[in-house]
């Protein structure tokens, strides 16, 4: 009989290593974080520039409604679905989310209580798998806590919280690794039993229990640890380590590609019935912006604690990037640049032949064969950019593979550091000696890889909050429950005007984030708000108000039920900033409440809304209403401008919009219109301003544009065609476009002109 105390002390060694790693992981990340400033009451990045509105947005709908994927309280008066901007991936840190929302229902106690969850759970499992490769308790806790608390960790902080959450990393690069031992990935039982139930061994269910988990755990992960496995498999079939080895690398990726499918099933199904949305498409331009670069990998962290080194970064950066740079944060630190450098002498070393210093276990060249995957895959230029070309463009970070990297990298200087350590034990004194060497290391990984830039502005975040609190608390006295919000000025959901940088692109916009209007929803209660319908989409009517009047946008939300208006200055033009507040009062007639720190505005809509109902008829009043909430909508299609008529009925609306061209030699060109109008058009000038009146059927309408001598067919292109601000006008806009009594400055727009469609369109029509 086998003795039982052995298993139960290494059982138990094993719970206090974990314990150790995740307590020391978390205690620095205190340290790093300078949490003494903190409070967990209140967001660690609310005043920044990033993504933290979004995810307590997110976390906030979570809390009120059971999940994230409709939200009523958004995107009024129809409400957010957030099917087109998949989070299902994540399904398992959301439901650790829902969790916490149990004990509190402040969205920013249950952000900033995950965002430190993220530390011990991405520490106890990089230091389980380190145990798994059999790597010594000390050095795996080491290397656990260093691979923690890389740059990368920080940097996504609660901005892109979820990212932060990069536990299942390590659980990926232990499928690859496993893909090259025996008994590999999958294993047969060894005692007797069903034959159905051969395969269901120990091993094999382990494998799909970490696919499970990597598969729920994050889209980028898990699509990074699945391109892994395909590319150890064809190396597999290469390298002749038979076929049951790559089989097995093919099988894992399947588990997880089915996991992510199950994850994703409510997308895909909303997909499927209503079509892909083409405002939230990914090009493949941006997967190389997005991409690895070498030279990011070893480069000192921003701001380092070395005056000699703290520039470094923040000088290269400004050398070579063009605008946000998501890879500049993607370091290695010095302990692991040592490993990355290893591996990488080891790979070549094992191209050329060498042996000597060189002949290691199989395991490091394992990790190095995964550093050259990940690098060969995710770098720019590499196999991501065919991946994007030719599969999908909805992978677009590969930067953030650095963290198989660093993972690989770690793990070779874990090896190494056993190595030393089983010699210096056999010296004098070797007690001391393996203490000091990893104390010393530990301090190096931790002081090199971390920095004071990654300390978040606490008093500036508080004072935000606590305004933005104070003023929507001052909102819900004055309006009733279950109000609607109008809110100015429209910034499409989610991510903005901008699809690569986290700031706003458009001309005269100078909101410094996407998501400022998420303020209001975030601290209210019972409150409807018009930001946050899903762009594209036909919830998203206010984005066809974008272009129009001020006046009009008002009486067409006062019309169509808003009571409160929430405007944010800063969303405007510095000229057009400074005269918006007393526009705004002469239009509405009251003044406005300010927030604490005078940077919002909310008015009392419904004076204004009873005015309206004196100066129009109420079938002008009822048309306003139905073409504003359900307005035509211009969308730039492969062949033409596209015209979409929601309704049943057929509707008379003004097109105008404005043609130039680039990088053609004919000045001419046919504009072909719904119901057969063709008009021939002059670009001799910069651009041509086009107005033309259209009766519109239901559904969709082409405009298209051809060239003199174009042969008919789909595939003739109009090269160097741009569309700009094309717009839809109803007959029932016009009577609001202008106030009764003449207002100085009552034209002014009521916020930003949608991005222009500029692409190359199909000639379709007839050519004259």
């Amino acid at each position: 009989m086998t003795d039982p105390v052995p298993w139960v002390r290494r059982r138990a060694g094993l719970l206090v290593g974990a314990v150790v790693a995740m307590a020391l992981s978390l205690i620095i990340a205190g340290w790093v974080l300078d949490l003494g400033q903190a409070h967990l009451s209140l967001p660690w990045n609310y005043a920044g520039e990033g993504d933290t509105k979004f995810y307590l947005l997110l976390i906030k709908g979570i809390i009120d409604h059971g999940w994230f994927q409709s939200n009523p309280s958004l995107g009024a008066p129809f409400g957010l679905q957030l099917y087109d901007f998949p989070q299902g991936a994540d399904n398992l840190n959301l439901l650790m989310i829902k969790a916490l929302g149990l004990f509190s229902s402040n969205p920013a106690w249950v952000l900033n209580v995950f965002f430190l969850l993220t530390f011990p759970l991405t520490a106890v499992s990089a230091y389980l798998v380190l145990r798994t490769l059999r790597v010594s308790s000390g050095v795996a806790i080491l290397s656990a806590v260093i691979f923690t608390l890389l740059p990368y960790h920080f940097y996504r902080g609660e901005s892109q919280v979820l990212l932060s959450a990069y536990y299942s990393v390590p659980l990926g690069a232990l499928l690859f690794l496993r893909l090259w031992e025996e008994p590999g990935l999958f294993a047969r039982r060894t005692e007797p039993g069903r034959r159905a139930l051969t395969w269901a061994s120990r091993r094999s269910l382990q494998t799909a229990a970490l696919c499970a988990v990597i598969g729920s755990t994050g889209l980028y992960y898990a699509v990074f640890a699945l391109v892994l496995l395909l590319g150890g498999s064809v190396v597999a079939v290469v390298a002749r380590r038979g076929r049951r080895a790559a089989a097995s690398g093919l099988l894992a990726a399947l588990l997880i590609a089915a996991m992510l499918a199950v994850n994703l099933a409510p997308t895909l199904i909303y997909r499927s019935e209503h079509g892909a949305n083409a405002s939230i498409v990914r090009t493949t331009l941006q997967s190389d912006q997005f991409g690895l670069r070498l030279s990011n990998l070893l480069l000192p962290v921003q701001q380092h604690r070395l005056s000699f080194l703290s520039d470094v970064n923040q000088r290269y950066t400004e050398a070579t990037s063009t605008g946000y740079c998501e890879a500049c944060f993607e370091n290695l630190g010095a302990v692991g640049d040592v490993g990355f450098l290893w591996l990488c002498l080891l790979a070549l070393a094992s191209i050329v032949g060498v042996t000597g210093a060189f002949a290691v276990r199989a395991i490091h060249r394992s990790a190095a064969l995964g550093v050259a995957l990940s690098f060969a895959i995710a770098t720019i230029g590499g196999l991501s950019g065919l991946i994007a070309f030719f599969l999908t463009h909805d992978i677009r970070g590969w930067n953030r593979m650095s963290l198989f990297i660093a993972f690989f990298s770690l793990l070779a200087i874990a090896l190494l550091l056993d190595s030393a350590v089983r010699r210096l034990a056999k010296r004098s004194l070797g007690r001391v000696l393996v203490g000091a060497l990893l104390v010393g290391t530990l301090i190096l990984g931790v002081l090199d890889e971390t920095s004071t830039y990654f300390v978040p502005k606490y008093a500036k975040d508080a004072r935000e909050w606590m305004s933005d609190a104070m003023f929507v608390k001052e909102i819900q006295a004055r309006m009733p429950s279950g109000a609607a919000i109008f809110q100015l000025p429209y910034v499409p959901f989610p991510e903005g005007y901008g699809s690569v940088s986290t700031s706003v692109s458009v001309p005269n916009t100078t909101f410094d984030t996407t998501y400022e209007l998420a303020r209001g929803y975030i601290h209210s209660e019972g409150l409807r708000w018009s930001y946050g319908a899903m762009k594209g989409r036909a919830a998203d009517w206010q984005g066809e108000l974008a272009s129009k009047p001020l006046y009009l946008s008002l009486a067409a939300a006062a019309t169509d039920g808003f009571q409160g208006l929430w405007v944010d200055p800063h969303g405007y033009s510095p000229k057009a900033r400074t005269r918006l507040a007393p526009l705004l009062e002469r239009l509405l007639g009251i003044q406005p409440l300010y927030s604490p720190t005078h940077d919002l505005l909310f008015f009392d809509l419904r004076p204004f809304a009873q005015r309206l109902s004196q100066l129009y008829p109420p079938g002008q009043v009822q048309a306003l209403h139905y073409a504003t909430l359900h307005p035509l909508r211009t969308v730039c299609e492969s062949d033409g401008l596209g015209l979409i008529n929601p309704s049943r009925d057929t509707r008379t609306a003004t097109l105008t919009m404005r043609l130039s061209m680039h990088s053609v030699s004919s000045t001419k060109m046919f504009v072909h219109y719904p119901g057969g109008v063709v008009e021939q058009v002059s670009l001799e000038t910069v651009a041509v301003a086009l107005v033309k009146r259209l009766s519109l059927p239901p559904g969709s309408s082409i405009v298209s544009f051809a060239l003199p001598g174009v042969p008919l067919t789909p595939a003739a292109r109009v090269s160097g065609l741009v569309v700009e601000q094309p717009t839809l006008t109803e007959d029932a806009l016009t009577p609001f476009e202008t106030p009764p009594s003449a207002i100085a400055g009552a034209q002014m727009q009521a916020g930003t002109v949608p991005p222009p469609c500029q692409q190359t369109v199909a000639a379709v029509g007839p050519n004259k």
